[in-house]
């Protein structure tokens, strides 16, 4: 109803432009324009409507590569994000999901692409789809070749070895995994699309491809072996390139007047030879994962730099910021707490000081925070979104709930350890610390963000005052480090503050 409805408006303004007045008289002026755009814009036409919406889609995807490349040669936001959303992953990094990975990311290694390539050439064959076989030889071999030059043009260094599980030589933009997983997995589904019959297999073999293709770009992230904005470069240009084959294959297809040629062999002895393949392909894949281990990289680590106690306040932020920030390197709030201590006092002092040590976020922990959310569940425990310092996501992060004991209202605090430590071995954490009012909301749409209390020195002196009186400061000392600072964080909580901060030297009791 909705489709005969939609067609019946569409052909009712048609003929409303058409019999327009002044329509009528810059057609009789430009005859030869009207005639091109009516051609380029007809279903029957060889180069009309199907060619008309692929070269858009195909300059769309092309646009967004070049403005990722922008961003790259611009240094702008999209690139500043890259190191901190690498060093935020590796937080999340587990034994079982490493091995996952990279099992992902070796599906769309050159040696077994090659052998899925190779297989689905031996099944076009039997089944004389050799339109499908000059497109997939096209797309694989200029991809692959199309790759090589960006790469070498653009002259981007891995992400830094520290943070990799993998280790590549080449440069790094754009993507070759996720380019291929585009080009190659993209055209099987496009292929399995256009021949199926079943409308659920086509949307099943769609989704498929889809989570498959993002799954192997996740995992080069994942990895460390490739910058997020590598893997978008890869999306989009693999996207341009997978959309002009996809045009010139359907236009083939739709206007050839070519008799169709039957299958070498029948379609049931074609079905099974293709699952033959499809086992013996995953066998394959198998031992080559078997065979190519995640190998442990050694790094050595990093040295502290010793710093005396009465130069804190003059070396620490030397090279350091005083400003803690948001993903895209936009500032956030100062740095108002400095410990000095190791880690296992600090988190003594605050968990004996009624604090709580926050959960790392992880599917099963935001399954907990929608329970504590929608159902007034204490989950003291909360993890907070990350704050970034110096590229780094914070290490640790305590929370202190109000009377209500719920995630929703709490004292919070973000620390970093940094790579200076004093002369008798005391590790030098910065913190932030404000004061979490309550869960945004828009409408009944719950936001994974708080509305925090825009005095945040009030929460610098509690923190002191409390580890004070439970006697956990040895000594302290407040310096200036901002000054008085009145600001707007991305997420559109303001605060102020005297730009001051504590050094709080802590002990044991």
């Amino acid at each position: 109803m909705v489709k005969i409805v939609l067609k019946s408006v569409v052909k009712s303004v048609g003929h409303g432009i058409k019999n327009d007045p002044e329509i009528k008289r810059i057609y009789n002026r430009y005859p030869k324009t009207f005639r091109f755009i009516k051609n380029r814009l007809t279903p029957n036409e060889k180069y009309g409507l199907y060619l008309t919406i692929g070269s858009l889609i195909t300059l769309f995807f092309i646009y967004l590569f070049f403005e990722v490349i922008q961003s790259y040669v611009g240094q702008e936001a999209l690139i500043r994000a890259d190191l901190r959303i690498i060093n935020l992953i590796s937080h999340f990094r587990t034994s079982k999901l490493n091995q996952f990975m990279l099992f992902i990311t070796y599906l769309a290694q050159g040696e077994i692409i090659a052998v899925a390539v190779i297989f689905s050439l031996i099944i076009l064959y039997l089944l004389r789809k050799w339109s499908y076989i000059r497109s997939l030889l096209v797309f694989v071999v200029g991809g692959e070749l199309f790759v090589w030059i960006i790469k070498n043009i653009i002259d981007r260094p891995r992400p830094p070895l520290t943070e990799a599980l993998v280790t590549e030589t080449s440069y790094s933009f754009p993507s070759g995994h996720s380019f291929i997983a585009v080009a190659f997995y993209g055209l099987i589904v496009f292929f399995l699309f256009d021949s199926l019959k079943k409308k659920y297999l086509k949307i099943i073999s769609l989704i498929l491809g889809i989570i498959l293709v993002i799954l192997i770009g996740a995992s080069r992230i994942y990895l460390g072996a490739h910058w997020p904005s590598d893997v978008l470069a890869s999306y989009t240009s693999g996207l341009a390139w997978l959309t002009i084959i996809i045009t010139i294959t359907h236009i083939k297809k739709k206007f050839n007047s070519k008799i169709i040629q039957a299958p070498h062999l029948p379609h049931k002895t074609i079905t099974k030879i293709s699952i033959l393949l499809i086992i013996i392909f995953s066998f394959i894949v198998y031992l080559f994962y078997k065979s190519h281990p995640l190998k442990n990289i050694t790094i050595a680590p990093i040295s502290k730099t010793i710093i005396q106690t009465n130069e804190i306040d003059t070396k620490l932020f030397t090279t350091l910021p005083k400003i803690s920030e948001t993903i895209t390197a936009a500032l956030a709030e100062p740095i108002n707490i400095i410990i000095v201590a190791n880690k296992e006092i600090l988190n003594k002092a605050l968990i004996d000081s009624g604090w709580f040590l926050l959960d790392q976020i992880s599917p099963k922990t935001s399954l907990k925070i929608i329970s504590s959310i929608t159902k007034n569940k204490s989950y003291p425990q909360t993890p907070g979104l990350p704050v970034f310092w110096d590229t780094r996501s914070n290490d640790i992060g305590f929370g202190k709930p109000t009377q209500e004991n719920l995630a929703s209202s709490r004292h919070h605090i973000h620390f970093w350890e940094t790579n200076f430590i004093t002369s008798d071995n005391q590790l030098i954490w910065v913190g932030t610390a404000h004061f979490d009012q309550e869960i945004k909301t828009i409408g009944k749409i719950i936001l994974p963000i708080h509305t925090t209390d825009q005095m945040v020195d009030k929460e610098r002196e509690d923190i002191k005052n409390t580890l004070e009186q439970n006697g956990f400061v040895k000594s302290f000392e407040k310096i200036n480090l901002t000054g008085l600072t009145y600001g707007s964080k991305k997420s559109g909580n303001n605060f102020l503050t005297d730009g001051q901060a504590y050094i709080l030297y802590l002990q044991d009791k």
